[in-house]
């Protein structure tokens, strides 16, 4: 059994089976606040409410205060500041995206909580680390890691080999891969 974190980067809210989220007690990372208009992402918000789902907004500190939610997630392109949030709301949670340990140190010094570190293993972009370069990675921080990036059925049952806290996946909220329930 799983009983680590996961994490779903999602695009699009249209369309989102949140029974199937809710069952894989996974929490969502909305990437691109763009697409649809702020009354569809407060009517979203409230509905990710009522099934207990937690949400984080990526890189809009006015979305942020606009839906009233306390998680905010840094991209690794994004490299502004944002520990002032945490004096403004001390139960704000920060996460960030990183690619190698420079990233990681600066997600650090931004005032993230955890750091969702890319790729461990192989996917259709170049290079990923392996388990043994990402635990070498992950044994000089103190940081909460999530693993991200190739992780499918076949390579699941591997994570419990890795230095980390939880997973995160960008295609599984569409596929519903049965593997993730458990």
């Amino acid at each position: 059994m799983f009983k680590k974190e996961k994490f779903f980067y999602i695009d699009n809210i249209q369309h989102l089976d949140f029974e199937y989220i809710k069952k894989t007690n996974a929490r969502l990372i909305i990437r691109d606040l763009e697409r649809q208009s702020l009354l569809e992402y407060i009517f979203f918000v409230k509905k990710c409410n009522n099934y207990r789902i937690s949400i984080y907004i990526a890189n809009n500190t006015k979305m942020l205060f606009k839906l009233k939610t306390n998680n905010f997630y840094i991209s690794a392109k994004n490299k502004n500041k944002y520990s002032w949030l945490k004096r403004i709301n001390k139960k704000i949670k920060i996460i960030g995206g990183a690619h190698n340990f420079n990233e990681i140190n600066e997600k650090i010094n931004q005032g993230c909580d955890q750091i969702i570190l890319s790729r461990l293993y192989a996917t259709n972009k170049k290079g990923f680390y392996g388990v043994i370069k990402f635990n070498l990675l992950t044994i000089k921080t103190k940081q909460k890691i999530v693993a991200l990036g190739g992780i499918n059925q076949s390579n699941f049952k591997t994570l419990n080999m890795i230095n980390c806290n939880g997973v995160a996946m960008l295609s599984e909220p569409i596929k519903k891969p049965d593997f993730l329930k458990r």
